[in-house]
């Protein structure tokens, strides 16, 4: 096996090396003006039939308009966008099998700083506590397969090994597993996970029950070493975020779970959404803790949650499971208020001045001192708003021409 994955790694090498050549000249072809360092750099998409995205940035993006009208990195399709130290990766999804990282050259300009290529789309994605590695897998979407966990370097942008787990399989009830997060923490790394039917049809036949794969990292095994679950709350996380568990300053992890048919459950769980804890040092869920979220927040489910510091979270709730399946990511309902969450006093407050909106995807979430940035889209228009984290209020910035931003980033 290992012979097999060395001249995997290094077909992939070759590969890429080759594709990286030929992506870069038809990148720099749709490139307008390149992307400046300075001030906050974005992933935006645009509206329209293809629905382009473009890497931009802008030194206010809180007055005027954002837009990459003359300006930006035109990307090939719907990408995924995950941030590591100042490096930003952009995964393609389907129209190719490539990742590139952008970072800032020498003259404040950003730039493709390397390339790699995967044989099946990554979509999930995480990073070492020293921020020197990315964290990237594969997940077929049916079948009993690996799921390819990638470490690639952050400075060169490539791919040091490839290691295949299942993380969970049941061949009987014909169940896999979906991971929801990818959280190093120390020597260990911590997977949650969905329980879907193995057909790809995205059944969540087991979802009253939380659970987690604990790895050894970064030597981590083709088997984990050992599998937790909760029976408290549902499966952890939603599909396509990357934040289904996060790490606060002390080493406490925390997991959020939503069950929502509107998020992609189906059946939706009978468990009420909410929050676990696993302790520093620990490997397992605290049984002295959880926070029900749909108590907190008068019947409403987490849909998704990222760390702001001091032991507080941003998340964003569905106000009512109404809207049909999978409703949470498209533009017919919007059911989604803005929240801060304070985890240790286990209270949730509204964020003042954010309207009802929708979101489907988000990168990590950008914090700069005591402001997070997130997009907000509501059926008419789009805009940045800026977060005052302390005290749970918004001001409206500048306006988005496109559909979304779907990450703010400091390179």
């Amino acid at each position: 096996m290992l012979n097999t994955q060395n001249k995997w790694q290094a077909y992939l090498l070759i590969g890429s090396l080759a594709l990286g050549t030929a992506a870069c000249e038809k990148e720099e072809d749709k490139t307008n003006t390149a992307a400046s360092s300075a001030g906050i750099t974005m992933s935006l998409k645009t509206t329209g039939n293809d629905e382009a995205e473009f890497i931009v940035s802008q030194e206010n993006i809180m007055e005027g308009v954002i837009s990459a009208e003359g300006t930006g990195i035109e990307q090939t399709g719907w990408r995924f966008y995950y941030p590591v130290g100042n490096t930003l990766f952009a995964s393609g999804y389907s129209d190719d099998n490539q990742c590139a990282g952008y970072a800032a050259n020498s003259k404040g300009e950003i730039v493709k700083s390397g390339e790699f290529i995967f044989e099946n789309a990554l979509e999930m994605f995480g990073h070492s506590d020293d921020e020197q590695t990315f964290l990237a897998m594969e997940i077929p979407r049916a079948g009993f397969a690996n799921r390819r966990l990638h470490f690639i370097d952050v400075n060169t942008v490539q791919v040091k090994k490839i290691v295949g787990t299942r993380i969970f399989e049941n061949t009987n009830d014909s169940l896999v597993a979906w991971p929801t997060a990818l959280e190093v923490r120390g020597d260990k790394i911590f997977i949650p996970f969905h329980k879907l039917d193995a057909k790809g049809y995205f059944s969540t036949p087991s979802a009253d029950s939380a659970f987690i794969a604990v790895y050894s990292y970064p030597d981590m095994g083709s088997e984990p070493e050992k599998i937790i679950a909760d029976p408290r709350t549902s499966n952890i996380g939603v599909n396509g975020a990357t934040t289904g568990l996060i790490e606060t300053e002390s080493g406490d992890l925390y997991s959020f779970s939503c069950g929502a048919e509107m998020a992609g459950f189906a059946p939706a769980s009978s468990k009420p959404s909410g929050i676990l804890r696993i302790k520093a040092n620990e490997t397992e869920f605290d049984a002295n803790y959880f926070f029900d979220i749909e108590a907190a927040s008068n019947g409403g489910k987490l849909f998704w949650f990222d760390y702001l510091g001091n032991g507080k979270a941003i998340g964003r709730i569905l106000t009512h499971d109404n809207g049909g399946a999978w409703g949470a990511f498209g533009r017919a309902e919007f059911n989604q208020k803005l929240v801060i969450i304070d985890l240790e006093a286990q209270t949730l407050t509204d964020v003042a001045n954010v309207p009802l909106h929708a979101k489907r995807y988000s990168s990590p979430v950008y914090v700069e001192g005591n402001t997070a940035y997130v997009s907000i889209e509501t059926a008419s228009e789009a805009y940045v708003y800026a977060v005052d984290i302390a005290n749970a209020s918004a001001t409206r910035g500048a306006k988005i021409e496109g559909k979304a931003i779907k990450g703010f980033y400091k390179l």
